[in-house]
């Protein structure tokens, strides 16, 4: 059981990872449009998981505000991926992510680590791989400062979407669909707000997208049922390592040697940390 949870933990970063791919791909400038297709994707995913793994279908309103923060975090991701690329928005907010995660739960949820200076030596090395990583590119550019905006804004809310589920004291398996639900409501919420046209609009990216952030989702909650959070969230969170190379290799968003080994370092050191916070 614990080589399958290894597994599926694995699986969660390798989907983690890659799922904003199929947005790099289509080459979309409208990214409400694509948040609203990719949250039909994780809608239609999530009816056929909860179907396959006998998950309830009801509904409960911390499973829909989870979805809701989920969302809203994931509109305001697309516009830092689209300025910084893969390969600098991803190490960033997965930092952030466990950066906020770990202050909700031991400021507000009493969870202190019993490792409490192994956890800030975590917090220290993934801000110092997160910072190293995201100074690969020329601060001046007006895109660059927006994308670091929107990446710490987004990895702040990412880090609380679970929040609320803490609070109502929520089972997985009951969480899981009203978490699905929430963000489909809360995606076509954004793009009726905006008036999002869907002509000539990339369906397939943006379902495949949601289908493939959706495996992760229930991948990982596999993963934490059979080995633990300890051990399922700091490997997880190798997905920064995964989007790293998407965007160094596949997409070549960064062509100076120099600069590449700066990501690479930037994102072990990031590893690192994580690997030490969940550890603690």
């Amino acid at each position: 059981m614990e080589n399958l949870g290894l597994l599926t933990a694995i699986g969660a970063a390798l989907a983690w990872g890659s799922y904003a791919v199929p947005l790099k791909i289509s080459q979309s400038q409208k990214l409400i449009q694509f948040q609203a297709l990719m949250g039909t994707g994780i809608l239609a995913s999530g009816v056929l998981f909860s179907l396959v793994a006998n998950y309830p279908f009801r509904l409960n309103v911390w499973g829909l505000l989870s979805g809701l923060l989920w969302a809203s975090a994931n509109a305001i991701s697309l516009i830092a991926i689209t300025n910084l690329g893969l390969s600098r928005a991803i190490p960033i907010l997965a930092s952030l992510v466990i950066l906020s995660s770990f202050l909700w739960g031991s400021l507000v949820f009493n969870e202190l680590p019993s490792g409490v200076v192994s956890g800030f030596i975590g917090i220290g090395l993934i801000i110092s791989g997160a910072v190293l990583v995201s100074t690969t590119g020329s601060t001046q550019s007006q895109s660059i400062k927006k994308g670091l905006v929107a990446a710490i804004a987004a990895g702040l809310i990412f880090g609380s979407q679970l929040a609320p589920l803490k609070i109502g004291h929520v089972a997985t398996k009951d969480f899981f669909f009203s978490l699905c639900v929430g963000i489909f409501v809360t995606a076509l919420f954004i793009a009726f707000l905006v008036r999002e046209k869907f002509k000539n609009a990339p369906y397939k990216e943006g379902l495949i997208s949601g289908l493939v952030w959706n495996v992760g989702n229930l991948a990982s909650l596999i993963s934490i049922s059979l080995i633990g959070l300890a051990k399922a969230i700091p490997i997880s969170q190798s997905s920064t390592l995964v989007a790293v190379l998407w965007g160094l290799f596949y997409f070549r968003e960064i062509t100076q040697p120099k600069k590449k080994v700066q990501v690479l370092v930037g994102a072990a050191i990031l590893l690192l940390g994580v690997i030490t916070l969940g550890l603690a």
